[in-house]
């Protein structure tokens, strides 16, 4: 008894790719809820029919993501909920193996199978690589790593002793707040914070997903995860394909300053954080700066000077 909550706009293409995946499923769900915002909207006449199993709503909605996929939430009629972006494709056991996993570990109140993503190489991965001077230069300004330490080959032992440090300290959030995500050597990945564009959660009694956030809902992952008790497990053997649409995707500057935006936010309006959190997280931000004031990059100057000016004097873009 699995409810699938799909928040989606101007992708219709997108959108049946994934409900075809959906549609394919060994553990097939028994309702699948749309939730538009497209500037046209859909009619269920341009959607590809499901089954007679599976029980598909469509709402409309104004565009915020987290608006859509909080009233997927509450329409939904099953204790157990896959949340899904509308660029997704899933693996046949997909929603099987997340399902048995949460049925048989009740404390759990999440789980993803690995996003894939194509790299540089045009390959699906689910980890980026990382050289020796950028694994270094994150670790010493606390940005973020996503990668798999346990694929990389021995270097210096400057960068073997960092990789060593970062291992044994496990998946976590960096003092700045930024995620570090080393460990993948296991079949099951615990992990506080994890993108929940694929992941299968018990029902909420509240709104999980804070409308404070634009539109496009950059952010609401971290803050999502916050209030499930940063307690998520991602199992390696479950996978999906992100193809990342571009429409509705901004440009990588401005995700960057839109995250760190609802990073700064979360920092504020969350016991667990402090101002020492705060502290780490502008000493962060220079390290973006330095790169970018020897290349020049005027906009993500600007936009690491709006960020630090916002950190010193908590004037955060985002307010309740």
């Amino acid at each position: 008894m699995i409810s699938v909550v799909i928040p989606t706009r101007n992708r219709l293409d997108s959108l049946n790719r994934v409900l075809d995946s959906l549609y394919n499923q060994t553990l097939k769900p028994n309702e699948i809820i749309i939730v538009d915002s497209s500037d046209q909207a859909f009619t269920t006449k341009d959607l590809i029919r499901p089954p007679q199993s599976i029980n598909l709503i469509l709402e409309q909605s104004t565009p915020s993501v987290c608006e859509q996929r909080n009233i997927g939430i509450k329409l939904s009629s099953n204790p157990i909920i896959l949340l899904s972006d509308d660029d997704l494709v899933f693996e046949e056991e997909y929603t099987f193996v997340l399902y048995e996993y949460l049925k048989k570990h009740p404390s759990k109140k999440a789980a993803s199978g690995i996003i894939l993503e194509k790299n540089k190489k045009n390959e699906w991965a689910y980890a980026n690589e990382i050289s020796d001077i950028k694994l270094f230069y994150n670790w010493f300004f606390g940005l973020s790593i996503f990668s798999d330490l346990s694929k990389k080959k021995r270097s210096s032992i400057l960068i073997n002793g960092i990789k060593t440090k970062l291992t044994k300290k496990g998946n976590r959030i960096s003092k700045a707040g930024w995620p570090i995500f080393v460990n993948w050597d296991k079949d099951e990945n615990d992990f506080p914070f994890f993108s929940l564009m694929g992941a299968m959660i018990r029902k909420p009694e509240k709104d999980l997903f804070d409308p404070v956030f634009i539109f496009n809902g950059i952010g609401d992952n971290y803050d999502a995860c916050i209030k499930l008790g940063f307690n998520i497990t991602i199992l390696k053997k479950s996978k999906a394909f992100h193809h990342k649409e571009i429409a509705n995707r901004i440009n990588p500057k401005e995700t960057f300053y839109y995250r760190t935006s609802a990073l700064h936010y979360i920092l504020l309006n969350n016991s667990i954080f402090s101002s020492s959190n705060r502290f780490f997280l502008l000493w962060s931000l220079i390290g973006v700066l330095i790169p970018n004031l020897l290349k020049m990059d005027l906009e993500m100057i600007k936009y690491n000077l709006i960020l630090i000016f916002r950190i010193l004097f908590k004037k955060n873009l985002y307010q309740h």
